[in-house]
């Protein structure tokens, strides 16, 4: 018996315990590495990583490309990572989609924020509400413009408005380059 039989176990019980809460970063990096590295030690991979990118975000944003070049990290484990990122996204999308109600700038801002977060183009989004704020029509693409602009569709956001028989929309466009100064048009 080595002395790293049994921690792929001992890892997953204490993440049993009280999830991510109490595990070191290398630990959460290798509960992950666990699904699509099948044998190899995967603490030493999750060092490694760490090494270069710092943090675990930083290894989910990092190209696959880079990625493959870790020893037995394939382009399988490297969309993983993507896959996590997105399916995180997707999730808090889907609870603010849940809500009925809409009231305080803070809801809006962060269901546009999740939204529009991996969008690699300037995009025109809405959410048309009853007069007593509850959602008729949410996260509706009214148009979409490219890295540096979007036009206002005045068109299909009155259309939208009158589809949706709304008394109140918000809505909001993103910077995909984080530089959020207004154009001159």
């Amino acid at each position: 018996m080595g002395i790293h039989d049994g921690h792929r176990e001992r890892v997953f019980e204490k993440f049993a315990r009280n999830g991510f809460v109490g595990l070191n970063e290398h630990e959460k990096l290798e509960i992950i590495l666990f699904f699509s590295i099948p044998r190899p030690d995967t603490n030493e991979i999750a060092h490694k990583l760490l090494d270069k990118y710092k943090t675990i975000a930083n290894v989910m944003d990092a190209p696959v490309y880079e990625l493959e070049k870790f020893p037995h990290v394939t382009n399988r484990t490297a969309y993983l990572f993507k896959m996590i990122k997105e399916t995180a996204s997707l999730y808090e999308i889907e609870k603010c989609l849940d809500k009925n109600y809409m009231t305080v700038p803070e809801e809006f801002g962060t269901f546009f924020q999740l939204s529009l977060a991996n969008s690699t183009v300037e995009k025109m989004m809405a959410i048309t509400l009853d007069s007593r704020g509850r959602v008729r029509d949410r996260g509706i693409i009214i148009s979409e413009g490219d890295v540096s602009g979007v036009g206002v569709n005045a068109r299909a956001l009155m259309e939208l408005v009158l589809r949706s028989k709304a008394t109140e929309v918000v809505i909001a466009h993103n910077h995909p380059g984080n530089i959020a100064f207004p154009s001159k048009d």
